[in-house]
């Protein structure tokens, strides 16, 4: 008898006859290799698209941390054009490169110096298929 067969034997009241039934179960439990590959392939491609953004994602905390020590570290006196020079210096060792009309610094006299930054990032995707970031990092 396989597994897919049941056969069971029972006797009918009214013909006095034993009668054999077969029954095939449904269907079997587990996963065909179509639904294998298909879970595979879903898998490649969340793996693929978070090794794609992640490092995006990475420079962006990195430079919320150099913007926030960047305005701690700044000097009541101290010049924009000075503190543009010390932050772009600072993205420079960290390998951050982002565009210089995305950052802002606004000084309110002696106060504190307020540093924000702007930007957008295009991830390549698959072919012509594209994935647009924007990112908005400011210290504090």
């Amino acid at each position: 008898m396989s597994d897919q067969q049941v056969i069971r034997v029972y006797s009918g009241q009214h013909s006095g006859c034993a009668r054999l039934l077969v029954t095939r179960r449904s269907g079997e439990a587990g996963l065909s290799l179509v639904g294998a590959i298909f879970w595979l392939l879903i898998l490649v491609f969340v793996v693929a698209f978070v090794v794609k953004v992640m490092p995006s994602y990475y420079d962006y905390w990195s430079l919320k941390n150099i913007v926030s020590q960047q305005e701690r570290q700044s000097a009541p006196g101290e010049s924009a054009a000075q503190i543009r020079r010390d932050l772009n210096a600072r993205l420079d060792v960290a390998m951050i490169h982002i565009p210089q009309k995305g950052i802002q610094i606004e000084k309110a006299g002696a106060g504190p110096v307020l540093i924000t930054v702007s930007y957008d990032k295009i991830v390549p995707l698959v072919g012509n298929v594209s994935l647009l970031l924007h990112f908005d990092a400011a210290g504090h």
